[in-house]
C-alpha cells in the first residue's frame, strides 16, 4: 500500500516542480520584455538614440521597419555602446526630405567606458540611410572590441574614428 501513496506523492511533487519552473520562466520572459521596452518602442526610436543637426527625426519619415532595424542594432550593441548620437544635415540645405534627398550624416557612439567611436561625415541618399547606419554600427562594434584588446593603447585614446 505504501507503494501507491508513494507514486501519488511523486506525481504531486513533479507537478509542483513543473509549475515552479513554468512560473519562473514566465517571470524571466516578462522581465526581459520590460527591459527591452526602451530599445523597442513602437512609437519611435530608442531612447538611446538622439538625432542632432538640421534634419529632425520627423523629417525623415522613417517607416516602422526602419525604426525597428535601428532599434535592433542599438539593442544588439547595448553592452558596447550606451548612447548613439546621429548628426544629420541635408546636402543642398532644403527642408524637404524624400528618399532621394542626399544627407550628410555622422555618428558618435558612446562606449560604456571612457571612449567614444566616431564616424567621419558621409553622404548618402535618405533611402540608404538606415542600412548605412546599421552597417556602421556593426563595423564600429567590431573595431571597438578589437581596440579594447590592447589596454595600453586604450589608455592613450578617448576617441576612435572609423
Amino acid at each position: 500500500m505504501t507503494r501507491k501513496g508513494s507514486n501519488t506523492n511523486n506525481f504531486f511533487r513533479a507537478g509542483i516542480i513543473l509549475t515552479f519552473f513554468f512560473v519562473m520562466g514566465a517571470l524571466v520572459v516578462f522581465k526581459v520584455s520590460l527591459s527591452e521596452k526602451r530599445f523597442f518602442d513602437d512609437e519611435g526610436l530608442s531612447g538611446v538614440v538622439s538625432v542632432k543637426g538640421t534634419v529632425r527625426v520627423a523629417d525623415l519619415n522613417l517607416s516602422k521597419g526602419e525604426v525597428l532595424k535601428i532599434n535592433k542594432a542599438v539593442a544588439s550593441y547595448r553592452e558596447t555602446f550606451s548612447k548613439v548620437d546621429l548628426f544629420l544635415d541635408v546636402k543642398d540645405g532644403s527642408r524637404d526630405v524624400n528618399r532621394d534627398t542626399v544627407l550628410v550624416w555622422a555618428m558618435v557612439l558612446q562606449a560604456n567606458g571612457d571612449c567614444e567611436v566616431r564616424s567621419w561625415s558621409r553622404k548618402t541618399a535618405r533611402g540608404d540611410l538606415v542600412p548605412q547606419m546599421v552597417l556602421y554600427m556593426n563595423k564600429a562594434a567590431k573595431e571597438y572590441e578589437e581596440f579594447k584588446r590592447f589596454p595600453d593603447v586604450k589608455q592613450n585614446f578617448k576617441c576612435l574614428y572609423i
